[in-house]
């Protein structure tokens, strides 16, 4: 893809999110939408994950995908930390989900 198509593309996805959120309050009604469907697939809030070192999934806002998560120390004033390239990384996470004990899917998600 030459830069020209490219830039057009991120101009078509712009004017598509300002289309469909054209304010502030339906920006936030579709965030609340996402993350209650999230739930009804079996996310929970991250507040509820494991505090015994166990890794998690989790989504953290501004993300747009699932990364693999920690909690350590003790509850209420231990960190939430995100596992990436052998690093670990403070997250402030929005929802979690038990890891499956089964293999990730490719991408290293959940589906």
């Amino acid at each position: 893809m030459d830069s020209e198509t490219l830039f057009a593309s991120i101009q078509a996805t712009i004017a598509k999110r300002a289309a469909d959120m054209p304010t502030e309050k339906d920006a936030m009604a579709a965030m609340q939408e996402a993350f209650d469907r999230l739930k009804d697939l079996g996310w929970k809030e991250a507040m509820y994950c494991p505090k015994d070192g166990t890794l998690f999934w989790a989504i953290e806002p501004g993300c747009s995908a699932a990364g693999v998560c920690q909690y350590l120390g003790t509850w209420p004033t231990g960190r939430y930390w995100m596992h990436a390239g052998g690093d670990l990384w403070p997250s402030r996470p929005a929802l979690f989900k038990p890891m499956d004990p089964k293999p990730a899917t490719p991408s290293g998600a959940p589906t």
